[in-house]
């Protein structure tokens, strides 16, 4: 495949980042001989640059993760292929995340799917899970290309390309001849790959102002802190002095604008420059439990029947909600007070407010 942007090249410098997989050398060589990966031209390494960029606060740790866990860190550019990085990513096969991960399988690995929370989209939590799943495909398989392409096709789907190839040589797996795996799967890893080299070119990188995306070992850039259900993602975001859009790109696993009921607290993630002035400013603002309570949208309700049957008035309601408009919809979540009156009477309790270092939670990855 021609291409007019060569960062995908392989060279002796890059060696370890494929390596790294498990994948020959000798493999690599051949392949750019004969002009078969699959080139990153510049209008898409440009796209997938501001896709990383998103992600900015969050590749770091991540990075820290998988190299904590015994995990190529070479597998974030799988999350790279899976999703192009972006954390609401939902397949036409209900897989979401930036892992794309499966419900059945998500649950398996102990994320928390529902209709107010999906842990898919958390970055931090869903690659735990995402590690734990190559780890177990590492162990079944025995090389890490192999967990990349089970990740893609399934086990059983690669087990038994490899019965009827009678090799686990990438070389025999991806031939195109044999076509022992579908050609998603044998793209799939070429993608991986190209990326890999793409994105370990550090003259480029630093000359293109992406040089973190090398950091591998970059301190701590959030800090997750725990809130009590029922919390609006409003309030917490106002304690932390950010803009509401900008907490909700921190934590994307929220399905409405509230924190849930259902357990006492929940972790959100903040930058950690804002840490300071949260424990100091969030009002962790209620024992919402005895507050409010979650109101599910039925056919023929409006805003002003809501408020009216109970005791509100359409402005405070949107206020609680964030909403920018007085349309709804059947079965939207509104979080609304018990007694209305009691808005007025909630105090302080910013002592309750817990913050844990994002290392303890790369500490609990690996363990």
């Amino acid at each position: 495949m021609n291409a007019n942007f060569q960062t995908h090249l392989f060279n002796r410098s890059n060696e370890r980042t494929i390596n790294a997989l498990g994948i020959p050398t000798e493999y690599m060589i051949a392949l750019e001989k004969e002009d078969r990966l699959i080139a990153v031209d510049t209008n898409r390494w440009k796209y997938l640059t501001q896709q990383f960029d998103k992600g900015y606060e969050f590749i770091p740790i991540l990075r820290k993760m998988l190299f904590d866990s015994n995990v190529p860190q070479e597998f974030l550019f799988l999350a790279m292929a899976e999703s192009e990085f972006q954390s609401r990513a939902l397949s036409s096969k209900k897989a979401a995340g930036i892992w794309q991960l499966m419900p059945a399988t998500a649950r398996e690995l102990g994320l928390q799917i529902d209709e107010y929370i999906d842990e898919r989209q958390d970055p931090i939590k869903s690659t735990e899970a995402a590690i734990k799943y190559l780890q177990y495909l590492h162990r079944a398989t025995g090389k890490w290309y192999l967990a990349a392409m089970a990740y893609n096709c399934g086990l059983g789907r690669l087990n038994r390309a490899i019965a009827q190839a009678g090799d686990d040589s990438i070389e025999t797996l991806l031939d195109e001849n044999g076509q022992y795996l579908p050609l998603e799967t044998r793209n799939y890893l070429r993608k991986i790959m190209s990326m890999s080299l793409a994105f370990s070119n550090a003259h480029y990188l630093k000359t293109n102002d992406k040089e973190y995306m090398l950091n591998r070992g970059a301190a701590d850039s959030l800090v997750v802190v725990n809130v009590k259900g029922g919390n609006s993602l409003a309030n917490i975001a106002k304690g932390a002095n950010m803009s509401l859009e900008s907490f909700k790109n921190y934590n994307r696993h929220f399905q409405y604008n509230f924190v849930p009921f259902g357990r006492d607290e929940y972790q959100v993630y903040i930058p950690y420059e804002k840490l300071s002035y949260f424990r100091q400013n969030f009002r962790n603002s209620i024992d919402v439990s005895s507050h409010f309570f979650s109101y599910k949208v039925k056919k023929g309700d409006t805003l002003f029947t809501i408020a009216r049957n109970n005791g509100l008035s359409v402005s405070k309601i949107k206020e609680i909600n964030t909403l920018k408009s007085d349309m709804l919809s059947i079965n939207q979540k509104l979080l609304l007070p018990i007694n209305p009156k009691s808005l007025g009477s909630v105090k302080s309790n910013a002592k309750s407010v817990k913050a844990v270092n994002t290392k303890n939670v790369n500490k609990k990855t690996s363990s």
